[in-house]
């Protein structure tokens, strides 16, 4: 059984990922973190997951806090705090008020808990995920963002319904920055099994304009609704599950790379990665047709160029 920590708890995603999170078998502990002046809202979002918990008949211990304390010592560490997006904006726009709480937050993280895990879900979370990397000084397993995980599964859905098959019919996944310059891989993308470029609808599926629609969704639920959810907090819940119940599971996250992809290296970016109890266990070296390394080179390029100036704002304080 295992602690979690949300951090920035009283947002839209916060709350609804503590909200699921309590509910995983595999947690018996949550705390809800938030500034102090929130306080009254943990409470009241305390009261309201105890009494889903009691609906569900699932146990499990609810605290509220706005210390260090209340969060270090937690098996797995969620960032959602952060100043999230307005109409209009792009994730990269984010940067500056952001990297200021995630190092506030994670600073030396490892030094009080070395065996921690740290999920990232705070945008532009690839810049933010290597600077959490870095600030918190834990090893580059334990760092982990939920990058294009979300997006992979968005892509997904929209291949199925054009395919008019059960989603998890669907093999695919989305690579790259979770932004403007994410990439689909198509050449392993299957459908039941089969490549999806032999499938007889094919020709008639207009990648551009799926991954368009991936890349638009964010902004168009800021537009309507006033922004993402349910959909971060299932793909949050999702990764801390398999993570804790150790399910050694392909999954599309932000994480470091090393030199296992083309030899990029220095970089926290979407990739496949094999997550269990330690984090990530492996990334999966995968091989791309030259279209799609050159769209990740260039994506890379663009994520690079965002984290350079992110350090260096935490370097000039």
């Amino acid at each position: 059984m295992s602690k979690v920590a949300v951090i920035g708890a009283t947002g839209r995603v916060g709350s609804t990922a503590a909200a699921r999170l309590a509910l995983l078998d595999c947690v018996n502990e949550v705390a809800l973190i938030a500034r102090p002046k929130s306080v009254d809202k943990l409470r009241g979002l305390r009261r309201d997951i105890l009494d889903s918990l009691a609906a569900a008949q699932k146990d499990a211990e609810i605290i509220i806090g706005c210390e260090r304390d209340d969060y270090v010592d937690a098996d797995v560490i969620v960032m959602t705090a952060g100043i999230p997006r307005k109409p209009g904006q792009t994730r990269l726009d984010l940067t500056k008020d952001n990297v200021a709480i995630i190092k506030k937050y994670l600073e030396n993280v490892a030094e009080e808990n070395p065996e921690a895990i740290v999920l990232v879900v705070t945008n532009p979370v690839d810049v933010l995920t290597y600077v959490a990397l870095k600030v918190s000084g834990l090893p580059k397993n334990r760092v982990i963002g939920l990058g294009t995980h979300l997006d992979s599964m968005r892509f997904k859905v929209l291949i199925a319904k054009h395919f008019n098959v059960h989603m998890s019919e669907v093999h695919t996944r989305i690579i790259g920055e979770h932004g403007d310059t994410m990439v689909p891989v198509i050449s392993s993308t299957s459908v039941g099994g089969i490549p999806v470029t032999r499938m007889p609808e094919w020709e008639d599926f207009d990648v551009e304009e799926a991954v368009r629609e991936v890349k638009e969704s964010g902004q168009r639920i800021i537009e309507t609704w006033g922004g993402s959810q349910f959909g971060p907090a299932q793909a949050i819940t999702n990764l801390v599950r398999t993570i804790l119940q150790d399910e050694r599971r392909v999954l599309t996250v932000s994480a470091y790379l090393d030199g296992e992809i083309d030899g990029i290296r220095d970089v926290c970016i979407g990739v496949p990665a094999r997550l269990g109890r330690e984090g990530v266990l492996e990334i999966v070296p995968i091989e791309l047709e030259e279209d799609e390394m050159e769209a990740f080179r260039r994506s890379v390029k663009v994520v690079k160029e965002a984290t350079k100036e992110a350090m260096e704002m935490i370097s000039e304080g």
